[in-house]
C-alpha cells in the first residue's frame, strides 16, 4: 500500500466503500438469494433504492453479472460464497469499530461499543458460552486448512519418528490433528471448553489435557516439539516471556518450541499481516500486539534455548529454537 497522492487517499476509501457493500449484502442474505439462480432486483428483500445504487458496485468489483432485467452471482462470487470467504457482517463491526480509530489512539484500547462498554476478549473463547465459543473455533477451523498443511510439511523433517508433540493453546485442534494423522502422538493443551468441543471434532485421535497455559506450572511432556499456533500475538510481553520458559521445560533435550504467527520485521514496517493484525490486537486485547522477530528470538533465549531458525510462510512465519 502506499500514499503519495490525493488519488491514493481515494482509492483506499473506495476499498472501504466497497467493502462495506459486499458485507451487507453478506449480512442480510442477498448473495444466498442470488445461489438459487437470477432474480430480479426487486425480489432482493432490501431498499430499492440501495440495492440500485449498490449493484454497480459489486458488478464492478467481478461478484454479479447483469443482463438488464436480472442479475446474477458470477463464478467468482459463487466460489467465495461456497468457501466462505465473503466479507460477513462481521467486517460491517470492523468498520464501526474501526470508526472509533480517534478514540482509541487518544485513550487505548480495546475500542469500546456504543454503551461505553470494552469490546476487550481473551482469544475469543468464553468460558460460559459454548455457542459462542463453537463459533469462533469453527471460523479457525475452516481457514487454518492450509497453514495447518504448511506447518507439518516445515517442521515434520526435524522431528523423530511417533515424536511427542504438545499443541499449547490448540484451540480447534487442526495443527495438532495435521500432525496426528501423520502419525506423531499429539497432546491438545487448552481451557476445559475447548477441549471439550475438540474432543468432539477430533475424538481420541488426540490427547487432551484442560488448563489454563497462563498459570499451569507444567504442560505435561517430556516432548519432541511444542506448538503454539498463532498463541503469542494475543499475550504480553511478560506473558509471553512465562509461557516460553515453561513451554521450554516440557521439552526433552533436543527438542524444539516452534512459534507460528504473523511477526514485524526489525523495521516494523513488513509483512503487511503483522503490521495490520497489530490493529486488531489493539482493538480487541488488553495487550496483545503483532511481536518483532527479534522480541521471540529474546524469549527464547531468556528459555534457555538455542539455535534460533525463522522460517518465512506466507503471511505467517515459525520461529524456532531448540532446547540444549
Amino acid at each position: 500500500m502506499k500514499l503519495e497522492t490525493e488519488e491514493d487517499s481515494n482509492e483506499w476509501l473506495e476499498a472501504a466503500k466497497a467493502l462495506a457493500v459486499v458485507s451487507a449484502w453478506s449480512a442480510l442474505g442477498l448473495f444466498e438469494r442470488l445461489q438459487a439462480g437470477p432474480v430480479a432486483p426487486a425480489e432482493l428483500p432490501a431498499d430499492a433504492r440501495a440495492v440500485a445504487t449498490t449493484l454497480p458496485v459489486l458488478l464492478h468489483i467481478g461478484l454479479v453479472t447483469t443482463d438488464g432485467d436480472r442479475v446474477a452471482l458470477t463464478a467468482r462470487g459463487a466460489r467465495l460464497l461456497a468457501d466462505r470467504a465473503m466479507p460477513t457482517e462481521r467486517s460491517l463491526g470492523m468498520l464501526r469499530d474501526l470508526s472509533r480509530m480517534g478514540d482509541v489512539l487518544r485513550d487505548g484500547g480495546p475500542v469500546r461499543d456504543d454503551a461505553g462498554k470494552s469490546k476487550g476478549t481473551r482469544g475469543g473463547t468464553l468460558s460460559d458460552d459454548v455457542e459462542h465459543t463453537a463459533r469462533f473455533l469453527d471460523m479457525l477451523y475452516r481457514s487454518s486448512e492450509q497453514p495447518a498443511r504448511s506447518t507439518l510439511a516445515w517442521l515434520a523433517p526435524g522431528l523423530p519418528a511417533r515424536a511427542s508433540i504438545l499443541d499449547l493453546g490448540g484451540g480447534h485442534g487442526r495443527y495438532a490433528r495435521a500432525f496426528a494423522d501423520a502419525g506423531y502422538d499429539v497432546t491438545l493443551f487448552d481451557q476445559p471448553i475447548v477441549v471439550d468441543l475438540a474432543k468432539k471434532r477430533h475424538g481420541d485421535v488426540l490427547r487432551y489435557i484442560a488448563g489454563d497455559f497462563h498459570r499451569a506450572e507444567t504442560f505435561g511432556g517430556p516432548y519432541d516439539l511444542v506448538l503454539l499456533c498463532n498463541i503469542v500475538h494475543g499475550e504480553s510481553t511478560e506473558a509471553n516471556a512465562s509461557i516460553i520458559a515453561r513451554a521450554a521445560q516440557s521439552l526433552r533435550a533436543g527438542g524444539r518450541i516452534a512459534i507460528r504467527d504473523m511477526m514485524l520485521d526489525e523495521q516494523q514496517q513488513a509483512p503487511a499481516s503483522a503490521v495490520f493484525f497489530g490493529l486488531t490486537m489493539l482493538f480487541y486485547t488488553e495487550e496483545g500486539t503483532s511481536p518483532t522477530v527479534s522480541r521471540i528470538r529474546g524469549w527464547y533465549e531468556k528459555a534457555g534455548l538455542r539455535d534460533f531458525r525463522l522460517i518465512v510462510d506466507d503471511r505467517h512465519q515459525i520461529a524456532l529454537a531448540t532446547k540444549g
